[in-house]
C-alpha cells in the first residue's frame, strides 16, 4: 500500500504513515533525552563528589590555618616565657601577671611607642620603681659590677637571741677553762696583773683562793708594810 496519495494535484501522506513518523521521531527524542539525563546524572554525581572534595580541602585548609595560628601563638608564648625567665621569674602565676601588665601597658601606647617584651622587661628591671605595682615585689634591682651586697638586717629580737647565745657560750668556755694551780702559773700566763688589779679582784673569793700569796705581796708592797707572819 502506498504511503502517499494525490488528490487534486496535491500529494498527501497516509495517516498511519504519519503516525509512524511521529512515533519514530518521539522515540529518537526520548532516546536522546534519556542519554542526556543519564549524562546529567553522571555529571551531577561527579559534581557532588568534587564538591565534597572541595569541602574537604576547604576544611583541611581551615585546619592548617588554625594550626599555623596555634603554632605562631605557641612560639610567641614560648619566646615570652624565655624572656621572662631570664629575670628569675618562673612561677606560672607571676609570669601570667607579667604578660597581663605588659599587654595592658602596650595597649595604652601609640603604635610607634610600643616596645618588645624584652626591652620592656629590661626597662622595669633597671628601674623597679617604674614597674607596675603588681610586679614590684618580684622585680629585683640591678646589680652593679661585683660590688658586695649589704649584709641582711637581723631583727632586734633575733639579735638579742644571738647575743644571749654568744654570752652563754663565752661563759661556758670560761667555766670549763681549768684554773692555774699556783700563783706562779697566773703570772706566767698572759702576764701577771698589776698590783692594783690584784687588790681589786681580791674581793672575789675564788680568785683570792687561787692567788692568795700574790695578793698578800701586792698589799704589803702598796701599803709599805712588812709581810706579817700571820695568814689572812
Amino acid at each position: 500500500m502506498s504511503k502517499t496519495i494525490t488528490h487534486d494535484g496535491v500529494e498527501y501522506i497516509a495517516k498511519d504513515h504519519v503516525d509512524e513518523i511521529v512515533r519514530q521521531r518521539i522515540a529518537k527524542y526520548s532516546e536522546k533525552l534519556t542519554t542526556t539525563e543519564s549524562k546529567l546524572s553522571e555529571y551531577q554525581s561527579r559534581l557532588d563528589e568534587a564538591s565534597a572534595k572541595i569541602g574537604l580541602v576547604d576544611n583541611l585548609t581551615s585546619q592548617v590555618e588554625s594550626l599555623r595560628g596555634e603554632l605562631t601563638t605557641a612560639n610567641s608564648r614560648y619566646d615570652r616565657h624565655t624572656v621572662i625567665s631570664q629575670y628569675g621569674i618562673t612561677d606560672g602565676g607571676v609570669r601570667d601577671a607579667v604578660e597581663w601588665a605588659y599587654e595592658r601597658e602596650m595597649q595604652g601606647r601609640t603604635k610607634k611607642d610600643r616596645q618588645p617584651l624584652s626591652d620592656w622587661m629590661q626597662a622595669i628591671h633597671d628601674s623597679p620603681e617604674s614597674a607596675p605595682a603588681v610586679l614590684r615585689p618580684f622585680i629585683n634591682a640591678p646589680q652593679v659590677g661585683d660590688a658586695e651586697q649589704p649584709a641582711p638586717q637581723i631583727p632586734p629580737a633575733q639579735q638579742t637571741l644571738q647575743q644571749q647565745t654568744l654570752q652563754q657560750s663565752q661563759q661556758h668556755q670560761q667555766q670549763n677553762t681549768p684554773a692555774p694551780t699556783t700563783n706562779r702559773g697566773v703570772a706566767a700566763g698572759t702576764g701577771a696583773p698589776v698590783p692594783n688589779d690584784l687588790l681589786k679582784r681580791a674581793t672575789d673569793p675564788a680568785f683570792y683562793a687561787q692567788n692568795r700569796d700574790a695578793i698578800r705581796q701586792a698589799f704589803y708592797s702598796q701599803s709599805g708594810k712588812t709581810d706579817s707572819p700571820f695568814k689572812f
